[in-house]
């Protein structure tokens, strides 16, 4: 397995690797796959998001599937493991906030945001997605973190020419700010640059 090799971005270390993975959702053919990954734990959740998340039920919970209705009324949204927060799951498969459309997992936090409904998008690691932002001992790192599901997404962005970057640019530049993200295309010029 290889190991990363980080660049240095302000104060975020960048996996390499991710500057130049091509990358553009493709949610005709993956169906939604990253709002259904297989496991219990559902989106992570940054600590300030949990409050914000957790103050949408009321407003999401006519609009979700039964099953995550009752969830949510039993469990609330968010559940905690090792000091990190998440939001819930359907059993081990849908994030309780997916709503079904056409077979394809569709987030009502995001519906609701983009209906006017919400000021709050949607979180930042569901935004992000398939990077990841880590932090061990005080450094924070961006790295991606591939799934099978993502293979239509992978290919679409080869297709395209669209890489991780350029689809997750509004989301780096709500992690990270604009000042940030200039460093990061230059660093992305320079690498390209004859």
């Amino acid at each position: 397995m290889r190991q990363p090799e980080f660049i240095p971005i302000g104060d975020v270390l960048v996996d390499s690797s991710i500057l130049g993975l091509p990358f553009a959702c493709d949610v005709e053919r993956c169906r939604g796959a990253c709002c259904t990954v297989p496991g219990s734990l559902g989106a992570p959740l940054l600590e300030e998001e949990v409050p914000v998340v957790e103050s949408l039920v009321a407003l999401l919970l006519p609009r979700l599937p039964a099953e995550a209705q009752r969830i949510l009324q039993e469990s609330g949204a968010v559940m905690q493991q090792e000091r990190q927060f998440y939001t819930r799951c359907v059993g081990e498969g849908a994030c309780v906030f997916v709503v079904w459309e056409r077979g394809i997992a569709r987030c009502a936090i995001e519906q609701a945001y983009e209906e006017g409904l919400s000021s709050f998008r949607k979180p930042l690691s569901c935004h992000l997605f398939p990077l990841r932002l880590r932090q061990r001992r005080g450094q924070r790192y961006l790295v991606a973190e591939p799934f099978e599901e993502c293979a239509p997404a992978y290919d679409h962005g080869r297709r395209c020419g669209t890489t991780v970057v350029g689809s997750v640019g509004e989301a780096l530049e709500r992690a990270f700010g604009s000042r940030w993200c200039g460093q990061l295309q230059r660093v992305l010029i320079g690498m390209t640059a004859p």
